[in-house]
């Protein structure tokens, strides 16, 4: 394995490891590892020291995982780079998910001990204009990536028979050519089909920025307002720039097959763009938190409320998975991290993820 694979998978990984760990601190301050608190308990001693826990305990564990990895991947073949990288993520996505549930279960039994506001009333703040607002960019700027698409079409199509064969169709963390196929029309036009594939489906996000349900904070809701809106624009950003560095990406393949490239070209390349990607959903992440909560954020003696948060927990199961059949919205802010999840009480949300399951497995079925 090479130094720039490893200082890319480093720049890549480390990102994503730090707000794993520090996911307690990105939530809103109505919510504390899946269970509904007040602001003020939300920065009450106990809370805080569970969320140091939290971020001490998990990016102690995840740094032990990216460290075993990279020894584990160091100068092997592709093979079983592929291989190796696949159980880290599988255990990483396990002990995230195990450190979750621990804390949330401690989460449930601490708040009983919280002191707790009796004559705090419960307010739910609706805003009618809300969606008035401009909250995402237009899915028209999608025709940017279709205009990219068809240039590559065009490109390979007038280039095919200059094609080498076979074609690369793998590389592993050193650019070094791990799977090729004979030359086809399909293969070489692979790339473009999953440009189609992500545009629709960044297409389906960014309209679901615009049309996820409103969440506002009753103590405060003009700012709560104005936090909600520019958290929404700035992911529909993300949406639209991460997409569309996904299509060049694939477009860049298409080039690498015309004229096949150095192999440190191809991995600055094909790492640069998750690298990218990545940093900007931290950076995201980090200025933003969850509905926008950590703009402008002000002291925590500051944020206190005379307000309780409203009881919903009932339709959070396992405070992650909302399930609440008398709402009839689709689209929800997730507890647990960033970004937003689906009411599994809606039928729509199972046709939806039975259409992208559907998607993914055609895509997988047609790289064979």
């Amino acid at each position: 394995m090479m130094l720039l694979s490893t200082l890319l998978l480093l720049l890549m990984f480390l990102p994503l490891l730090a707000s794993l760990a520090f996911m307690p601190y990105l939530t809103r301050e109505t919510v504390s590892f899946g269970v509904s608190v007040s602001a003020e308990q939300y920065w009450s001693e106990p809370i805080r020291r569970l969320r140091q826990q939290y971020a001490v305990v998990s990016g102690g564990i995840y740094s032990l995982l990216l460290f075993a990895c990279l020894l584990s991947v160091w100068n092997k073949d592709g093979n079983a780079q592929g291989v190796w990288f696949s159980v880290y993520v599988g255990l990483t996505i396990v002990v995230s998910t195990a450190l979750y549930l621990i804390y949330y279960y401690r989460m449930k039994k601490i708040r009983p001990t919280l002191p707790v506001a009796s004559s705090a009333p419960t307010l739910l703040a609706v805003d009618t204009g809300f969606r008035r607002q401009k909250l995402a960019l237009s899915n028209k700027w999608f025709l940017v990536h279709a205009v990219f698409i068809a240039a590559s079409v065009a490109l390979v199509l007038s280039q095919y028979a200059t094609i080498p064969d076979p074609v690369a169709m793998k590389f592993d963390f050193s650019g070094e050519v791990v799977r090729s196929a004979a030359k086809s029309y399909r293969i070489v036009l692979f790339p473009n089909v999953m440009q189609v594939i992500m545009t629709v489906l960044f297409g389906f996000v960014n309209w679901s920025i615009q049309h996820s349900k409103q969440q506002l904070q009753a103590a405060d809701p003009e700012r709560s307002i104005r936090q909600n809106a520019a958290f929404r624009r700035r992911w529909s950003i993300f949406t639209l720039a991460s997409s569309l560095a996904l299509i060049l990406m694939f477009s860049f393949m298409q080039v690498n097959m015309i004229r096949p490239m150095d192999k440190n070209v191809i991995t600055a390349v094909s790492m640069a763009v998750p690298v990218f990607i990545v940093l900007f959903a931290l950076v995201l992440s980090f200025t933003t938190g969850q509905g926008g909560s950590r703009i402008g954020r002000g002291a925590p003696a500051a944020t206190g409320s005379s307000t309780a948060p409203v009881p919903d927990d009932r339709y959070w199961k396992l405070g992650s998975i909302y399930f609440n059949p008398q709402d009839p919205s689709l689209f929800v802010e997730k507890r647990s991290g960033i970004g937003w999840t689906m009411n599994f009480a809606n039928p729509l949300s199972w046709i939806t993820l039975l259409g992208i399951l559907a998607v993914i497995s055609w895509s997988a079925w047609l790289a064979k």
